[in-house]
């Protein structure tokens, strides 16, 4: 790398520091490029900061207070339990500081340098990064953008309103509110519901659609209303939400359910509708290079994330759906490999997605249906979590696991709902990624007791031959 006064020279820069930009970065520099990182909030990104990582921490929390619920029918007599919130929120946040000081030494391990600030393309070989104390101007071999997505904003309820909120403000609150309203029935919707339910507020949801969950099955959106009155009470469907009021500054949300207009009051109204990639995608002045886009308005890529310019490439949310942490990383492992001059390429053609609810939900591959239009007969196994004798000792019989296999016995895919879901979608997910069959999977020892027993008790029922199904 050099450098003279305010210019900079290197073989990479990378644009965002979230899970593809910092994974982009080390792994440049592991393959001997100079990098420099640019980053104009916090290394971590989004994922680590204001997402995935903090809204797990409080999941987790919040999770205690069902479960120690439960601990009265195994005999263990808790008494009254309090949450001191602010605990909470500091434990979260340690969390959070653990994670992105851990990034910060693997940049600092890999001589990645990091440099604060907006980036903008001058050329298809130079950024301006601006920055506080003033701006830097980097030459570059190769470039990453990673800026990631933000929240959507709805009309009529734009973050400038008092009090309306994105799933990002909702992890920074400094205290459990008493009543919520949450316009949005994705999983980042139904996410929020999950943790402040069970800390103590009242949660309700507005959906523009027939249903909320609708990437997942019905039958696993039936499963986790079935389990719990959170994901039924209050949800409001084929509703939608239309402007914002004040009643003695509490917003009220408008709404219109079919055709009949509701008012829904609460101390905050929390709008998850969606990510956005049109802000990030605009600071970058991407028009003075030969980056295209897709219809959709993402930055058009090929399996390398190569863009239409040859020197730049692009990752994570950027770079289109699906907005997966786990996505960004394999993106961002690619694109530096192949700035270094490897041969690489996108190989994985399994996605697993993770809800964080309870019961969990984790599905990779296909799912029944999707199976039954591609194949004229399918092989389907399922069994209850209420016949493992893991989630039984656990305390957490609720859900059940699913796997789908062609007629040859190749795996398709498997859906899971209940317990440790997010866990044991790993052992389906390499499955696939082998391309085994029902028979391998079902042939594969597992410890006893586990969670993931059930996939192979699941694969033994695809053949008829389950010995804990009935």
């Amino acid at each position: 790398m050099s450098h003279t006064g305010s210019e900079l020279a290197t073989d990479l820069v990378v644009i965002g520091a979230g899970p593809g930009g910092y994974t982009a970065a080390i792994r440049g520099a592991q393959r001997g490029l100079d990098v420099v990182l640019v980053e104009r909030e916090t290394v971590g990104g989004v994922c680590i900061n204001h997402g995935c990582i903090p809204a797990k921490s409080l999941i987790h929390a919040a999770g205690f207070q069902k479960d120690i619920r439960g601990w009265n029918d195994i005999g263990i007599e808790t008494g009254e339990v309090s949450v001191d919130f602010d605990a909470v929120q500091a434990w979260k946040n340690d969390v959070i500081e653990q994670l992105t000081d851990s990034i910060r030494a693997g940049l600092d391990d890999h001589d990645v340098r990091l440099l604060g600030g907006t980036a903008r393309f001058r050329d298809s070989s130079t950024v301006v990064v601006e920055g506080d104390r003033g701006d830097r101007t980097i030459e570059f071999d190769h470039a990453i953008v990673a800026t990631g997505s933000e929240p959507l904003e709805l009309p009529g309820l734009g973050f400038d309103n008092d009090r309306v909120i994105s799933s990002r403000e909702v992890l920074q609150l400094d205290s459990v509110p008493d009543e919520l309203v949450v316009v949005g029935g994705g999983y980042i919707g139904m996410e929020a519901v999950t943790k402040f339910a069970k800390f103590g507020s009242s949660v309700r949801v507005v959906e523009a659609r027939d249903r909320v969950l609708g990437m997942f099955e019905e039958e696993i959106v039936d499963t986790i209303q079935e389990t719990s009155e959170m994901y039924t009470d209050g949800i409001y469907t084929n509703a939608l939400a239309t402007g914002v009021e004040y009643d003695d500054g509490r917003p009220v949300l408008l709404v219109d359910h079919d055709g009949t207009e509701r008012r829904l009051t609460a101390d905050y109204v929390i709008v998850a509708a969606g990510r956005d990639t049109t802000a990030a995608r605009d600071r970058l002045d991407l028009a003075n290079t030969d980056v295209e886009l897709t219809e959709k308005g993402y930055i058009a890529t090929d399996d390398q994330l190569r863009t239409a310019d040859d020197n730049i490439f692009a990752v994570g949310d950027t770079a289109g759906e699906p907005f997966l942490a786990h996505v960004a990383y394999e993106e961002g492992k690619v694109a530096a490999a192949v700035a270094a001059g490897d041969d690489a390429a996108l190989g994985t053609d399994f996605l697993p997605s993770v809800m964080y609810t309870d019961p969990e939900v984790a599905v990779v591959g296909q799912s029944e249906s999707e199976a039954r239009e591609a194949y004229d007969d399918v092989l389907v196994g399922r069994v209850p979590m209420s016949s493992s004798g893991r989630a039984l000792s656990a305390n957490k019989p609720a859900g059940y696991v699913k796997v789908v296999a062609a007629p040859d016995g190749t795996l398709l895919g498997a859906q899971i709902v209940g317990a440790r879901a997010s866990d044991t979608i790993a052992e389906a997910t390499l499955a696939l990624e082998l391309g085994a069959t029902v028979d391998e999977l079902r042939g594969t020892a597992h410890a006893h007791p586990t969670f993931p027993e059930a996939l192979a008790d699941a694969a033994d029922d695809a053949v008829g031959e389950s010995i804990h199904s009935h």
